[in-house]
């Protein structure tokens, strides 16, 4: 590989690499010489031993004594009189191979600094104080190549120098003989770091040898080399989305500017914190329907893209704020005492702008009602009533259900007074009997164990006044036992089963009988059909369940002539049982990257059956607790809403959404904490107020 290949390889590799915060800045002082390699004797150094490897020793030891008490990390090459080869080419190549591998993946974050201390050999009378940098132009040579991260690291090496030059300038006694860039110094010039080399004074000038070798001189020395190596670190870098440097600042205040200046992505460093100060924020265009269409990085730039289509919204990113949107209106108006902010959609950045006044509140748009305040003596008109649903498992959560939906139990004059009773253990069969049960008058569902009927749900069943239980699968579902347990009781009982889960669906279509629609659906994943239930139940639709490769013969008079919606992606149910629905010829496929995706989508697909005043919360990480809201959500037209361990901003999308018309005064959440927490429930109610 020839050398400009590397360079550029290098260049990538050094540009390119991952930007860490937090990472460790480094100093390698490198005292130059040692050992037999003494450097220059300069004027009294053969009669006392002192040469210039002493001296530069000498400084660098005070330097890295001040140090200590800085949040640098300081490294030496030596800190002996040790040479580190038996040739002095080599004892270079072997010093610069410590050096670099001290900062190996830290490059960006390390200094190398060389101290040296100067000689002519013909002129005794020069004297003063030099600074070299490799600035990889005036002194690069073919045969003497840099090491090529050296080329990338001109502007700091430059920078670094004067720093150097400059502090130490200011408290020693010398003259000053200039930062000088018309050298190529083995070690500056293949350091892969930031790189200086200080000659620190004339050892072969009587007077100035004289100061060099005092205490007060090395310590001034050192202390101005400790302050240049402190205020590197002191300043502000500008990288790009490849974590690319575009600019450097001295001052906090203009790097910002600079960044907030521009149309792409950047992010602000403060080197000597090591910390991301700034990160440019991103607007992203979300479609309700397919989700994101694309980002921006200027909030003018994402709404002039989303007005050009229909259904979208503009989100701004570190916030998850809705900014612009055409199809949810803005709900929030925010008040400073009597004058008016601004109108916003996102209830929270409502929230977010009304606390950082003290006298302010919420108001809802065109109704005026009070949603916060922190004014004394202003109510607030407008709160969600939250109810949780629960027991302390999945059967006595289907009992308080129940309750829910008959407090007194059936009416006297309640033309059905029927109980459905299902399996708690797999969810196929409660999930197939949605509809079903709400067909047959809002027919609560109670769940039990396989191997005996649960006191709990007979109590229930009792409670209510009821006359009839259907039962829901087959013997190794609800034994028959329960069945005679309930018999005995006096009830009418019925079972619709079949030899597995699918010919118990089946079984259950046919109860149902002359569909509108069918949802196609997993029969080895509830998630996808979860959510579809309580549709099915409003429309006077059916759940077919299927495998995911192949469906059953038996299954296709149920689909024919029908609309038919798969729910779930072909990871569950393939495009081989999709193209092989004959005789059906409206069909749609709702899915999404997850279960929650997909459940967006089922929103929106519906969002015209959906009109009540309530929603329905629940996990979507398991089955029981959302498998008999289904005749509740039909019962108070409402969306059955899944949440899991993180916020799914579709899904609250279309909450907010739904909320242009419909006024949403109830939340029920089936299931206890640990399935859905407080504070999952308590952004769903800032969604919909």
């Amino acid at each position: 590989m020839n050398y400009l290949k590397v360079t550029s390889l290098l260049l990538f590799l050094f540009f390119m690499a991952p930007f860490v915060s937090f990472a460790e800045k480094v100093i390698v002082i490198d005292p130059g010489h040692g050992g037999k390699f003494s450097g220059t004797c300069g004027y009294s150094g053969n009669q006392t031993g002192y040469c210039e490897k002493n001296a530069n020793l000498d400084v660098a030891l005070r330097l890295r004594e001040i140090l200590k008490s800085s949040d640098i990390k300081v490294l030496m090459t030596r800190d002996t009189d040790k040479a580190f080869a038996s040739t002095s080419a080599d004892d270079l190549k072997e010093r610069m191979k410590v050096a670099n591998g001290f900062v190996q993946g830290n490059n960006e974050n390390s200094l190398f600094l060389s101290i040296h201390h100067n000689a002519h050999p013909t002129q005794p009378l020069v004297k003063g104080f030099e600074t070299y940098y490799y600035d990889g132009i005036n002194e690069y040579e073919k045969d003497y190549p840099p090491d090529p991260m050296q080329l990338l690291l001109v502007d700091e090496n430059k920078r670094f120098a004067n720093l150097v030059h400059n502090e130490t300038l200011k408290r020693v006694d010398m003259l000053d003989r200039k930062v000088r860039n018309n050298q190529a110094f083995f070690v500056i010039r293949n350091a892969q770091m930031p790189s200086v080399l200080v000659e620190l004074g004339f050892m072969t000038n009587r007077d100035e040898e004289k100061y060099i070798k005092t205490p007060q001189f090395q310590q001034n020395a050192a202390q101005g080399l400790a302050t240049a190596i402190i205020n590197y670190f002191k300043i502000f870098e500008v990288y790009d989305q490849n974590n690319k440097k575009l600019a450097t600042y001295d001052k906090r205040e203009d790097a910002l500017n600079y960044a907030k200046s521009q149309t792409k992505f950047v992010k602000v460093l403060d080197k000597d914190k090591q910390e991301i100060i700034y990160s440019s924020d991103k607007f992203k265009v979300f479609d309700k329907i397919n989700g994101l269409m694309n980002e921006f990085y200027t909030e003018k730039e994402a709404i002039n893209f989303a007005q050009k289509q229909p259904g979208t919204r503009v989100v701004q990113d570190k916030t998850g704020y809705i900014v612009w949107s055409n199809y949810i209106t803005k709900k929030y108006e925010v008040y400073n005492g009597s004058v008016l902010v601004g109108q916003y959609f996102d209830y929270d950045h409502a929230l977010s702008i009304a606390k950082s006044y003290s006298k302010s509140q919420i108001t809802s748009i065109g109704l005026k009602e009070v949603l916060w305040t922190n004014m004394s003596g202003v109510p607030v008109d407008r709160t969600i009533a939250i109810e949780r649903l629960r027991g302390t498992d999945r059967y006595i959560t289907a009992i308080e259900t129940s309750k829910k939906m008959y407090p007194t139990g059936f009416a006297e004059d309640k033309e059905e007074k029927t109980v459905f009773l299902a399996t708690g253990e797999q969810f196929a069969d409660a999930l197939s009997a949605g509809p079903l049960a709400s067909k047959s008058g809002s027919a609560p569902i109670l769940l039990t164990k396989p191997e005996m009927l649960n006191e709990g749900a007979l109590a229930e069943i009792k409670r209510l006044g009821a006359n009839k239980v259907v039962i829901i699968g087959g013997y190794s579902a609800v034994s028959q036992s329960a069945e005679d347990l309930l018999t005995a009781e006096g009830l009418e009982v019925t079972r619709i089963s079949g030899k597995d889960r699918y010919a118990t669906n089946r079984a259950i279509l046919t109860e149902l009988g002359d569909l509108n629609g069918v949802f196609l659906a997993s029969g080895q994943n509830f998630a996808d059909a979860l959510a579809s239930a309580p549709i099915a139940a409003k429309k006077g639709w059916g759940i077919l369940l299927t495998e995911k490769s192949w469906i059953s013969e038996l299954a296709m008079p149920y689909l024919a002539g029908k609309e038919v919606v798969i729910v779930g992606g072909t990871a569950v149910v393939s495009e081989r049982v999709e193209h092989s629905l004959v005789g059906t010829n409206n069909i749609t496929r709702l899915s999404g990257t997850d279960r929650y995706e997909t459940l967006a989508k089922l929103l929106w697909h519906f969002a015209e059956d959906l009109q009540g005043e309530t929603i329905l919360v629940s996990t979507g990480q398991n089955f029981p607790d959302a498998l008999v809201s289904a005749p509740l959500s039909v019962k108070n037209n409402a969306p059955l809403i899944l949440l899991g361990n993180y916020r799914n901003r579709n899904v609250e999308a279309f909450l907010m959404a739904y909320t242009n018309n419909a006024r949403v005064n109830n939340i029920h959440v089936i299931g206890g904490t640990s399935a859905v927490d407080d504070s999952k429930v308590s952004i769903i109610s800032t969604k919909i107020k």
